[in-house]
């Protein structure tokens, strides 16, 4: 009988044991991915017409952990000087693999109706492209399996950049 409670106490202590280095590793994990980097490389497909402006927002996102997520859902509040402008959404799944660098491209659709609700001043943004600030709050739904957890991303930059990434040029004036 006292071999099988020490036994019963190895098998738990095992299973204790197991669980705790999953949890550990699935934690270190989590903080990989809460410790990405992301790159803007450009902006692609840019038109303009009567209706507004349309172009797809590309950048690369570097996962750090070893595992493959995928981004399940991806929204993108944006802010010009503080004023709201549109929120952007996306609810096609992007994989991202564990240890890797994926290309993420984002569809962007502008009104006249959205600038006017921004009352910019013109000349400001003509002269000086560099104090018209461009904020946006990324909210990201992650999955890990049967895991799904939400990952939130203030991202700032100037027009001067952001018309960079279109005219690289323009960061050399």
């Amino acid at each position: 009988m006292a071999s099988a409670k020490i036994e019963k106490r190895v098998w738990i202590t095992g299973l204790i044991a197991l669980v705790s280095i999953t949890g550990a590793y699935m934690y270190s994990q989590v903080m990989k991915i809460l410790d990405y980097t992301l790159d803007f490389k450009g902006m692609r497909d840019v038109k303009f017409d009567k209706n507004g402006i349309s172009f797809k927002i590309w950048y690369e996102y570097k996962n750090k952990a070893n595992i493959t997520i995928t981004l399940a859902t991806q929204e993108y509040e944006v802010y010009i000087n503080n004023k709201y402008l549109t929120t952007l959404t996306s609810n096609i799944p992007s994989v991202l693999d564990g240890s890797k660098v994926s290309n993420i491209l984002i569809d962007v659709n502008l009104t006249p109706a959205d600038f006017k609700k921004l009352d910019l001043n013109i000349a400001q943004v003509l002269v000086a492209p560099k104090s018209v600030e461009i904020k946006t709050i990324m909210k990201w739904k992650v999955k890990y399996g049967i895991l799904k957890f939400p990952v939130t991303y203030p991202y700032i930059v100037n027009l001067k950049e952001v018309i960079g990434w279109y005219v690289p040029a323009i960061n050399k004036v």
